[in-house]
Protein backbone atom coordinates (compact mmCIF):
# COMPACT_ATOMS: atom_id res chain seq x y z
CA UNK A 1 0.00 0.00 0.00
CA UNK A 2 2.72 2.54 0.23
CA UNK A 3 3.69 4.35 -2.98
CA UNK A 4 6.09 2.77 -5.49
CA UNK A 5 8.50 4.86 -4.85
CA UNK A 6 9.39 3.59 -1.30
CA UNK A 7 8.02 0.30 -1.68
CA UNK A 8 10.17 -0.84 -4.28
CA UNK A 9 13.00 -0.75 -1.78
CA UNK A 10 11.23 -3.43 -0.19
CA UNK A 11 11.61 -6.09 -2.78
CA UNK A 12 15.49 -4.54 -3.21
CA UNK A 13 16.25 -5.15 0.48
CA UNK A 14 15.08 -8.31 -0.30
CA UNK A 15 17.26 -9.00 -3.30
CA UNK A 16 20.52 -7.84 -0.93
CA UNK A 17 19.41 -10.13 1.66
CA UNK A 18 18.85 -13.13 -0.73
CA UNK A 19 22.68 -12.21 -2.35
CA UNK A 20 24.10 -11.70 1.21
CA UNK A 21 22.56 -15.33 2.58
CA UNK A 22 24.10 -17.10 -0.86
CA UNK A 23 27.08 -15.68 -1.07
CA UNK A 24 27.67 -16.67 3.23
CA UNK A 25 26.45 -20.22 2.53
CA UNK A 26 29.03 -20.58 -0.74
CA UNK A 27 31.78 -19.21 1.10
CA UNK A 28 31.25 -21.29 4.15
CA UNK A 29 30.64 -24.26 1.94
CA UNK A 30 34.04 -23.70 0.16
CA UNK A 31 36.02 -23.73 3.68
CA UNK A 32 33.64 -27.33 4.64
CA UNK A 33 35.08 -29.02 1.29
CA UNK A 34 38.43 -28.28 2.28
CA UNK A 35 37.86 -29.49 5.26
CA UNK A 36 35.84 -32.48 4.74
CA UNK A 37 36.25 -33.27 1.13
CA UNK A 38 32.60 -33.58 -1.34
CA UNK A 39 30.34 -36.04 -2.24
CA UNK A 40 30.87 -38.17 -5.26
CA UNK A 41 29.87 -36.67 -8.34
CA UNK A 42 28.87 -37.22 -11.95
CA UNK A 43 27.40 -35.84 -15.04
CA UNK A 44 25.76 -38.62 -14.89
CA UNK A 45 24.19 -38.11 -11.91
CA UNK A 46 22.44 -35.06 -13.42
CA UNK A 47 19.93 -37.18 -15.97
CA UNK A 48 16.59 -36.99 -14.61
CA UNK A 49 14.28 -39.74 -13.96
CA UNK A 50 10.88 -39.93 -15.24
CA UNK A 51 9.67 -38.96 -11.83
CA UNK A 52 12.54 -36.63 -10.97
CA UNK A 53 11.19 -34.69 -14.16
CA UNK A 54 7.82 -34.69 -13.85
CA UNK A 55 8.59 -33.19 -10.13
CA UNK A 56 10.65 -30.93 -10.93
CA UNK A 57 8.75 -29.70 -14.07
CA UNK A 58 6.30 -27.12 -11.77
CA UNK A 59 9.32 -25.81 -9.56
CA UNK A 60 11.35 -24.96 -12.55
CA UNK A 61 8.64 -23.09 -14.56
CA UNK A 62 7.47 -21.27 -11.20
CA UNK A 63 11.12 -20.29 -11.07
CA UNK A 64 11.42 -18.92 -14.71
CA UNK A 65 7.92 -17.22 -15.51
CA UNK A 66 6.86 -13.98 -14.30
CA UNK A 67 9.56 -11.73 -14.85
CA UNK A 68 7.73 -9.82 -17.36
CA UNK A 69 5.57 -8.61 -14.56
CA UNK A 70 7.51 -5.44 -14.51
CA UNK A 71 5.51 -4.00 -17.45
CA UNK A 72 2.95 -3.64 -15.04
CA UNK A 73 5.26 0.00 -13.65
CA UNK A 74 5.88 1.09 -17.46
CA UNK A 75 4.39 4.26 -16.78
CA UNK A 76 6.49 5.73 -14.21
CA UNK A 77 9.72 4.34 -16.30
CA UNK A 78 11.42 7.09 -18.38
CA UNK A 79 11.68 4.78 -20.80
CA UNK A 80 9.72 1.83 -20.73
CA UNK A 81 10.55 -0.11 -23.45
CA UNK A 82 14.33 -0.13 -23.15
CA UNK A 83 14.29 -0.44 -19.33
CA UNK A 84 11.85 -3.63 -19.44
CA UNK A 85 13.84 -5.38 -22.04
CA UNK A 86 16.83 -5.05 -19.89
CA UNK A 87 15.38 -5.81 -16.91
CA UNK A 88 13.99 -9.49 -18.31
CA UNK A 89 17.02 -10.10 -19.89
CA UNK A 90 19.05 -9.39 -16.68
CA UNK A 91 16.88 -10.77 -14.18
CA UNK A 92 16.32 -13.84 -15.28
CA UNK A 93 20.01 -14.40 -16.13
CA UNK A 94 20.27 -13.44 -12.55
CA UNK A 95 17.76 -15.82 -11.10
CA UNK A 96 19.17 -18.62 -13.43
CA UNK A 97 23.04 -18.25 -11.60
CA UNK A 98 21.25 -17.98 -8.28
CA UNK A 99 19.33 -21.12 -8.30
CA UNK A 100 22.06 -22.94 -10.38
CA UNK A 101 25.09 -22.26 -8.31
CA UNK A 102 23.48 -23.06 -4.50
CA UNK A 103 22.01 -26.52 -6.45
CA UNK A 104 25.46 -27.62 -7.51
CA UNK A 105 26.81 -26.39 -4.03
CA UNK A 106 24.27 -28.59 -2.38
CA UNK A 107 24.40 -31.78 -4.51
CA UNK A 108 28.28 -31.19 -3.72
CA UNK A 109 27.97 -31.21 0.22
CA UNK A 110 24.95 -32.76 1.26
CA UNK A 111 24.65 -36.78 0.74
CA UNK A 112 22.14 -37.69 -1.38
CA UNK A 113 19.95 -39.80 1.27
CA UNK A 114 19.55 -36.17 3.01
CA UNK A 115 18.09 -33.84 -0.09
CA UNK A 116 14.55 -32.95 -1.05
CA UNK A 117 12.56 -30.44 -2.17
CA UNK A 118 11.40 -28.49 1.14
CA UNK A 119 14.85 -28.67 3.71
CA UNK A 120 17.37 -29.39 1.20
CA UNK A 121 19.17 -25.56 1.07
CA UNK A 122 18.99 -25.18 5.29
CA UNK A 123 20.04 -29.08 5.46
CA UNK A 124 22.88 -27.92 3.90
CA UNK A 125 23.25 -24.71 5.73
CA UNK A 126 22.86 -26.43 8.72
CA UNK A 127 25.82 -29.12 7.31
CA UNK A 128 28.16 -26.70 6.22
CA UNK A 129 28.03 -24.10 9.01
CA UNK A 130 29.42 -26.96 11.28
CA UNK A 131 33.16 -25.26 10.62
CA UNK A 132 31.55 -22.17 13.31
CA UNK A 133 31.91 -25.17 15.83
CA UNK A 134 30.00 -23.62 19.37
CA UNK A 135 29.12 -20.17 16.75
CA UNK A 136 26.90 -22.69 14.29
CA UNK A 137 23.71 -22.01 16.55
CA UNK A 138 24.42 -18.53 15.86
CA UNK A 139 25.10 -18.22 12.68
CA UNK A 140 22.37 -20.69 11.74
CA UNK A 141 19.49 -18.61 13.08
CA UNK A 142 21.37 -15.28 11.13
CA UNK A 143 21.12 -17.24 8.18
CA UNK A 144 17.13 -17.99 8.77
CA UNK A 145 16.80 -14.32 9.29
CA UNK A 146 18.67 -13.61 5.78
CA UNK A 147 16.93 -16.40 4.09
CA UNK A 148 12.91 -14.78 5.59
CA UNK A 149 13.80 -11.36 4.77
CA UNK A 150 14.88 -12.19 1.11
CA UNK A 151 11.29 -14.28 0.56
CA UNK A 152 9.68 -11.70 2.72
CA UNK A 153 10.95 -9.02 -0.27
CA UNK A 154 10.55 -11.19 -3.05
CA UNK A 155 6.84 -11.77 -1.97
CA UNK A 156 6.59 -8.25 -1.70
CA UNK A 157 7.79 -7.41 -5.49
CA UNK A 158 4.88 -10.40 -6.32
CA UNK A 159 2.08 -8.48 -4.88
CA UNK A 160 3.58 -4.93 -5.55
CA UNK A 161 3.36 -6.01 -9.79
CA UNK A 162 0.61 -8.30 -9.42
CA UNK A 163 -1.50 -5.94 -7.85
CA UNK A 164 -0.72 -2.99 -10.29
CA UNK A 165 -1.65 -5.53 -13.16
CA UNK A 166 -5.04 -6.32 -11.72
CA UNK A 167 -6.00 -2.70 -10.53
CA UNK A 168 -5.48 -2.25 -14.31
CA UNK A 169 -7.28 -5.00 -15.19
CA UNK A 170 -10.41 -3.80 -13.56
CA UNK A 171 -10.43 -0.39 -14.86
CA UNK A 172 -10.66 -1.66 -18.06
CA UNK A 173 -13.86 -2.99 -17.08
CA UNK A 174 -12.66 -6.82 -16.51
CA UNK A 175 -12.85 -6.83 -12.89
CA UNK A 176 -15.81 -6.01 -10.39
CA UNK A 177 -17.13 -2.56 -12.23
CA UNK A 178 -13.59 -0.44 -12.07
CA UNK A 179 -13.99 -0.83 -8.44
CA UNK A 180 -10.85 -2.16 -7.90
CA UNK A 181 -9.31 0.09 -10.66
CA UNK A 182 -8.86 3.11 -8.90
CA UNK A 183 -5.51 4.10 -7.24
CA UNK A 184 -4.50 6.34 -4.86
CA UNK A 185 -4.36 10.02 -5.68
CA UNK A 186 -1.60 10.25 -2.99
CA UNK A 187 0.16 7.35 -2.68
CA UNK A 188 -0.47 6.09 -6.98
CA UNK A 189 -1.13 2.42 -5.64
CA UNK A 190 -4.18 0.13 -6.07
CA UNK A 191 -5.50 -0.30 -2.14
CA UNK A 192 -8.36 -1.42 -2.89
CA UNK A 193 -6.70 -4.50 -4.89
CA UNK A 194 -3.90 -4.57 -2.00
CA UNK A 195 -6.60 -4.95 0.34
CA UNK A 196 -8.15 -7.82 -1.16
CA UNK A 197 -5.22 -9.79 -1.91
CA UNK A 198 -4.67 -9.50 1.84
CA UNK A 199 -7.86 -10.91 2.81
CA UNK A 200 -7.95 -13.57 0.04
CA UNK A 201 -4.16 -14.77 1.05
CA UNK A 202 -5.34 -14.65 5.12
CA UNK A 203 -8.72 -16.69 3.73
CA UNK A 204 -6.36 -19.23 1.75
CA UNK A 205 -3.79 -19.68 4.94
CA UNK A 206 -6.50 -19.82 7.00
CA UNK A 207 -7.69 -22.46 5.06
CA UNK A 208 -4.32 -24.65 4.10
CA UNK A 209 -3.95 -24.42 7.99
CA UNK A 210 -6.96 -26.97 8.86
CA UNK A 211 -4.96 -29.63 6.84
CA UNK A 212 -3.58 -32.68 9.19
CA UNK A 213 0.17 -33.08 8.51
CA UNK A 214 4.00 -32.04 9.34
CA UNK A 215 4.71 -28.14 8.73
CA UNK A 216 7.07 -29.49 6.30
CA UNK A 217 4.30 -31.53 4.54
CA UNK A 218 1.66 -28.48 4.89
CA UNK A 219 4.67 -26.12 3.56
CA UNK A 220 5.10 -28.58 0.09
CA UNK A 221 1.15 -28.50 -0.24
CA UNK A 222 0.52 -24.51 0.14
CA UNK A 223 3.59 -23.93 -2.38
CA UNK A 224 1.84 -26.69 -4.55
CA UNK A 225 -1.40 -25.02 -4.57
CA UNK A 226 0.50 -21.59 -5.17
CA UNK A 227 2.47 -23.00 -8.26
CA UNK A 228 -0.95 -23.92 -9.51
CA UNK A 229 -2.45 -20.87 -9.51
CA UNK A 230 0.04 -19.20 -11.03
CA UNK A 231 0.71 -21.38 -13.86
CA UNK A 232 -2.80 -21.75 -14.57
CA UNK A 233 -3.22 -18.13 -15.22
CA UNK A 234 -0.21 -19.08 -18.56
CA UNK A 235 -2.71 -21.51 -20.13
CA UNK A 236 -4.62 -18.49 -20.78
CA UNK A 237 -2.18 -15.34 -21.76
CA UNK A 238 0.75 -17.31 -23.58
CA UNK A 239 -2.14 -17.98 -26.32
CA UNK A 240 -3.88 -14.48 -25.98
CA UNK A 241 -0.68 -12.60 -26.37
CA UNK A 242 0.14 -15.05 -30.06
CA UNK A 243 -4.17 -14.28 -30.94
CA UNK A 244 -3.01 -10.83 -30.25
CA UNK A 245 -0.15 -10.14 -32.32
CA UNK A 246 -1.82 -12.43 -35.53
CA UNK A 247 -5.44 -10.49 -35.02
CA UNK A 248 -4.52 -7.24 -34.73
CA UNK A 249 -0.55 -6.75 -36.26
CA UNK A 250 -0.92 -3.11 -36.92
CA UNK A 251 -1.85 -2.40 -33.52
CA UNK A 252 1.35 -0.52 -31.78
CA UNK A 253 3.10 -2.98 -29.19
CA UNK A 254 6.10 -1.24 -27.05
CA UNK A 255 6.93 -4.70 -25.76
CA UNK A 256 7.28 -7.06 -29.13
CA UNK A 257 8.91 -10.70 -29.59
CA UNK A 258 11.43 -9.87 -32.60
CA UNK A 259 10.88 -12.37 -35.41
CA UNK A 260 8.21 -13.10 -37.57
CA UNK A 261 4.82 -14.12 -36.34
CA UNK A 262 5.21 -18.42 -37.02
CA UNK A 263 8.13 -17.95 -34.65
CA UNK A 264 6.02 -15.85 -32.40
CA UNK A 265 3.08 -19.00 -32.62
CA UNK A 266 5.95 -21.56 -32.37
CA UNK A 267 7.38 -20.37 -29.21
CA UNK A 268 3.86 -19.93 -27.75
CA UNK A 269 2.99 -23.30 -28.66
CA UNK A 270 5.90 -24.53 -26.85
CA UNK A 271 5.64 -22.67 -23.92
CA UNK A 272 1.57 -23.38 -23.61
CA UNK A 273 2.73 -27.20 -23.45
CA UNK A 274 5.48 -27.00 -20.96
CA UNK A 275 2.57 -24.85 -18.69
CA UNK A 276 0.02 -27.73 -19.37
CA UNK A 277 2.28 -30.02 -18.29
CA UNK A 278 3.17 -28.77 -15.32
CA UNK A 279 -0.45 -27.52 -14.73
CA UNK A 280 -1.24 -31.11 -14.64
CA UNK A 281 1.37 -32.46 -12.54
CA UNK A 282 0.79 -30.00 -10.14
CA UNK A 283 -2.92 -30.28 -10.08
CA UNK A 284 -2.67 -33.97 -9.68
CA UNK A 285 0.42 -34.92 -9.11
CA UNK A 286 1.11 -38.79 -9.15
CA UNK A 287 -1.01 -39.50 -12.36
CA UNK A 288 1.05 -39.47 -14.76
CA UNK A 289 3.97 -41.26 -12.85
CA UNK A 290 1.04 -44.03 -12.77
CA UNK A 291 0.92 -44.00 -16.70
CA UNK A 292 4.71 -44.12 -17.09
CA UNK A 293 4.97 -47.10 -14.94
CA UNK A 294 6.32 -45.69 -11.65
CA UNK A 295 5.88 -46.05 -8.57
CA UNK A 296 4.24 -43.44 -6.67
CA UNK A 297 3.16 -43.40 -2.86
CA UNK A 298 1.15 -39.78 -2.22
CA UNK A 299 1.14 -39.66 1.20
CA UNK A 300 4.52 -40.06 1.71
CA UNK A 301 5.27 -37.89 -0.72
CA UNK A 302 3.12 -35.29 0.79
CA UNK A 303 2.31 -36.11 4.00
CA UNK A 304 -1.57 -35.41 3.39
CA UNK A 305 -3.99 -37.70 1.78
CA UNK A 306 -4.87 -37.85 -2.01
CA UNK A 307 -8.66 -36.21 -0.98
CA UNK A 308 -7.09 -33.28 1.00
CA UNK A 309 -5.05 -32.17 -1.25
CA UNK A 310 -7.70 -32.08 -3.85
CA UNK A 311 -10.12 -30.27 -1.48
CA UNK A 312 -7.76 -27.60 -1.36
CA UNK A 313 -6.03 -26.92 -4.84
CA UNK A 314 -9.27 -27.84 -6.78
CA UNK A 315 -11.38 -25.77 -4.36
CA UNK A 316 -9.01 -22.72 -4.51
CA UNK A 317 -8.70 -23.01 -8.42
CA UNK A 318 -12.94 -23.06 -8.32
CA UNK A 319 -12.86 -20.06 -6.22
CA UNK A 320 -10.47 -17.89 -8.27
CA UNK A 321 -12.37 -18.63 -11.30
CA UNK A 322 -15.76 -17.77 -9.87
CA UNK A 323 -14.35 -14.98 -8.55
CA UNK A 324 -12.65 -13.87 -12.23
CA UNK A 325 -16.25 -14.63 -14.05
CA UNK A 326 -18.39 -12.86 -11.39
CA UNK A 327 -16.02 -9.87 -11.71
CA UNK A 328 -16.00 -10.06 -15.31
CA UNK A 329 -19.91 -10.33 -15.53
CA UNK A 330 -20.12 -7.13 -13.53
CA UNK A 331 -17.48 -5.02 -15.52
CA UNK A 332 -19.67 -5.42 -18.63
CA UNK A 333 -20.97 -1.55 -17.91
CA UNK A 334 -17.49 0.06 -17.76
CA UNK A 335 -16.50 -2.24 -20.71
CA UNK A 336 -19.04 -0.61 -22.93
CA UNK A 337 -18.86 2.86 -21.58
CA UNK A 338 -15.04 3.05 -23.04
CA UNK A 339 -14.01 5.33 -25.34
CA UNK A 340 -13.46 4.37 -28.91
CA UNK A 341 -10.04 4.76 -29.08
CA UNK A 342 -9.48 2.84 -26.23
CA UNK A 343 -10.96 -0.40 -28.20
CA UNK A 344 -8.57 -2.75 -30.51
CA UNK A 345 -9.45 -1.39 -33.69
CA UNK A 346 -11.06 -4.52 -35.32
CA UNK A 347 -10.11 -3.48 -38.87
CA UNK A 348 -6.66 -2.45 -40.49
CA UNK A 349 -6.77 1.57 -40.90
CA UNK A 350 -6.80 2.97 -44.21
CA UNK A 351 -3.40 4.08 -45.77
CA UNK A 352 -3.29 7.92 -45.93
CA UNK A 353 -2.62 9.05 -49.18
Amino acid sequence: MLSLKKAKWIPTVGAFFKVSFLLLFLGTALVYAARHGLQPFSLGDMRPTVAGFLGITPLLLFAFLGFESSSSASGEMKDAQRDVAVSVLRSSASAAVLYIVPVLTILLVVPDEKIDGVSGLMTATSTVFSVYGGAHGLMMTLATAMFLLANTGQGAAWMIMSDRMQAMAAADGSFFGGFFGRFHRTLGTPVRVNILSGLVATVFMLAAMQLTGTSASLFSVVLSVSITTYLFSYLLIIPAAARLRIAFPWQPRPFRVPGSDAVFVGMATVCTAWVALGSWVAIFPGTLERLAGVEYDFVDSWGVSFGQFELLTLGTLAFIIGLALVGFVLGAPIRRALPADAEIREAEPEPVA
